[in-house]
């Protein structure tokens, strides 16, 4: 009686396909879907940690950082600055204190600023938080092909 359910459970698993457009040190654009949804991340990363902007079909971005030091309680809620160059992102009130969500070695955020237009001229990342901070180190000539690539994944998700 077991094996039939576990048989008809595995029936109902639904695979979540990823395609990658573009992968060099440094940075990676991929494209994420399911039947029910789809988004483009543009990964960005040095020796330090990792950026990663995902682009839902609506057009919501949520930004995650990764910080192998960091150590934060899952779910825990905490007060994050996120620097692009010399640009500063902000909570769509004027702060640039967005609030995040910290797992781990993680912290994630939701923004609507027109990510791509503040990461072009940019060399550097940097997120903060009250007790951490990670910068990562952007390869400019590499940033225009991977902002290039995650406009065209972002213009697929669109159909």
């Amino acid at each position: 009686m077991i094996i039939p359910m576990l048989i008809s459970s595995a029936l109902f698993v639904t695979p979540v396909k990823d395609t990658v457009w573009w992968d060099t040190p440094g940075g990676k654009v991929t494209a994420h879907s399911d039947p029910t949804a789809a988004n483009c991340s543009l990964m960005l990363y040095d020796d330090n940690g990792s950026v990663t902007f995902t682009w839902d079909n609506s057009g919501k971005i949520i930004v995650t950082a990764i910080d192998p030091n960091w150590q934060f309680p899952d779910n825990w809620t905490v007060p994050v600055a996120m620097q692009l160059g010399d640009a500063w992102v902000n909570n769509g009130a004027n702060s640039a204190v967005i609030e995040g969500v910290g797992h781990g070695s993680a912290v994630s955020f939701a923004t609507d600023q027109p990510i791509g237009d503040l990461l072009s001229p940019a060399d550097h990342i940097e997120v903060r938080t009250a007790k951490a901070e990670l910068s990562v180190n952007l390869s400019h000539p590499k940033l225009g092909i991977l902002l290039s690539q995650t406009g065209k994944c972002r213009d697929t998700i669109k159909r």
